[in-house]
């Protein structure tokens, strides 16, 4: 900005000739210099942020190889026995998160059944392809857990699963019959219900759906656990 014969002006490049930038000075009063404004504030921004970029993934590098918990796990199998780890291992975290979440609490009798690559019995063969893919991408998991939400009510969501990189609680519902008018009231309800006690989607609970035409989508399930269980 400047000051040419008591007006406020400033300048923009309007081409390029000969490689040299051709200057066009605008008046305060120019709808233009707001637009100009802005677009010089967006570039400055986005070099700010392009500098953090660039420290982020510095230390992103360095994070990525380093692990407290690891130092542990580098110690000779003697010497573990003599160490009490101040921060738990993955191992001891899982096992930890077994302890506190226990599997088949549903009392309510099955029909037809399946059977999990990890031996469980489970309702149906929607389920049984859930338990497997969580089971052959490592994610720790129980099948019909008990959950007691905020305003008192008993759940047995169909899996709960375990991020353990961030050491979070995550519960999975599979909707298998959106096609039947019932059932699919029945769902909407329960997830008002969930959303209604904190148990956000995307957040806290996994939702998959199928219906008559509509089947179970296992490549939709492997995006989920990308996006929420990696």
């Amino acid at each position: 900005m400047g000051m040419v014969r008591n007006k406020y002006i400033q300048f923009h490049v309007v081409s390029v000739e000969k490689g040299k930038r051709v200057r066009k000075y605008v008046s305060r009063k120019s709808k233009l210099v707001p637009q100009l404004a802005q677009k010089s504030y967006e570039q400055k921004l986005k070099r700010e942020l392009l500098k953090r970029k660039k420290v982020l993934e510095k230390a992103y590098e360095v994070l990525k190889n380093t692990s407290p918990a690891a130092v542990y796990e580098r110690e000779s199998p003697d010497r573990k026995k003599l160490i009490s780890p101040l921060i738990p291992t993955e191992e001891q975290l899982i096992e930890q998160w077994y302890d506190e979440h226990r599997g088949e609490q549903n009392t309510y009798p099955m029909g037809t059944s399946y059977t999990t690559i990890r031996g469980e019995t489970v309702r149906s063969k929607s389920e049984k392809m859930i338990a497997d893919t969580y089971y052959m991408a490592g994610i720790p998991y129980v099948y019909e857990p008990s959950l007691i939400m905020a305003n008192g009510h008993g759940r047995k969501p169909d899996f709960a699963v375990f991020n353990v990189r961030r050491n979070k609680t995550l519960y999975h519902e599979h909707f298998g019959m959106m096609d039947d008018d019932e059932y699919r009231q029945h769902a909407i309800l329960k997830m008002r219900e969930y959303n209604r006690n904190g148990f956000i989607s995307g957040d806290v609970m996994i939702y998959t759906f199928e219906g008559e035409g509509i089947p179970f989508d296992q490549d939709e399930l492997s995006g989920l656990i990308k996006a929420y269980l990696m």
